[in-house]
């Protein structure tokens, strides 16, 4: 039996794709979730993944109900797809038009960082804001800005891309879409063991090399430690960059690599170079569930970005 105050929410990420039912007020029920595939013949199998979840979680929304999916970008909204994202295994996923199809329900696909600034406003640490950023450290880095309460999209859904913005020229890093010197490149949980390689390289250090970002950013070695405070250094210069363009009452940080190493925070804004007043600096509360919460509250907004 279905039950009104309910809607259905899907997160597509680089590694899990989760679903599950959220209410009025952003709790969270009924998680299931599934590794994102990273092999088939196309990107229907992540679609496939995807309805897979939701004919579990579905019966017990209303009928008619909308569907949120919040996913890893870039997006385009114009058809309902996934397009050359850069932590994805496929070129192209359609996500919109076969979820219709299989549930002839209504159905919104948002980016996951602007589905994780809508949680943080409806439930989470913003609250009570009107200008925030909502800054995630994962496979990759996301953000996604509210200003005047009222979410920041772009053109194509896409506004708000902070893990390419530019901030660094002496290292050279590739990031994972081409470019080089991008936020992502260096302080993404895949980056930084790259980053930390890189660094020995040019400080003339020999040494292995952890595989993971939690092992770098735990080790309490000397080089390690030395690292730490480079990546600080790039990691403040990010965040200036997006204090200066955004001028947010808060920026609101999520992702495993800040959850498990929360001192990561104050290393990074002491950095920030004060050309505007730093705003409050916080982790989310939401225990990484920001962007799957986000996608049930455009569900339950009928696909609104408004606050």
């Amino acid at each position: 039996m279905h039950d009104p105050d309910l809607r259905a929410g899907i997160d597509i990420g680089a590694t899990w794709i989760r679903g599950g039912l959220i209410d009025q007020h952003g709790s969270l029920s009924s998680l299931i979730r599934m590794r994102t595939p990273t092999a088939g013949r196309s990107g229907a199998v992540v679609t496939e993944a995807v309805i897979a979840i939701l004919d579990q979680i579905l019966p017990e929304t209303p009928p008619n109900s909308r569907i949120g999916i919040a996913s890893a970008g870039p997006l385009d909204l114009r058809s309902g797809s996934v397009v050359a994202s850069p932590n994805m295994a496929f070129d192209r996923i359609e996500i919109v038009s076969p979820v219709k199809e299989r549930f002839g329900r209504p159905v919104t696909l948002i980016n996951d960082c602007r589905a994780g600034a809508l949680a943080e406003a409806a439930s989470g640490a913003g609250r009570d804001l009107r200008d925030l950023v909502y800054l995630t450290f994962s496979s990759g880095i996301g953000g996604s800005v509210i200003s005047g309460g009222r979410l920041l999209s772009g053109a194509g859904g896409n506004g708000g891309e902070v893990g390419h913005f530019y901030v660094d020229g002496r290292y050279g890093l590739i990031c994972g879409c081409g470019g080089r010197g991008h936020f992502e490149a260096y302080a993404s949980g895949t980056g930084i063991p790259r980053f930390y390689a890189r660094f020995l390289e040019e400080e003339g250090e020999i040494g292995s090399v952890p595989d993971s970002a939690d092992a770098i950013l735990s080790s309490m070695d000397p080089v390690a430690s030395k690292f730490k405070k480079e990546l600080a250094t790039v990691c403040g210069r990010g965040l200036s960059t997006i204090i200066a363009a955004y001028n947010p009452e808060a920026v609101i940080f999520d992702g495993p690599v800040v959850r498990n190493h929360p001192a990561f925070v104050p290393a990074m804004v002491s950095r920030v170079d004060r050309y505007l007043p730093v705003p409050d600096c916080l982790i989310s509360p939401l225990g990484g569930d920001a962007p799957l919460i986000g996608a049930g509250v455009i569900a339950w907004r009928e696909g609104s970005l408004d606050r």
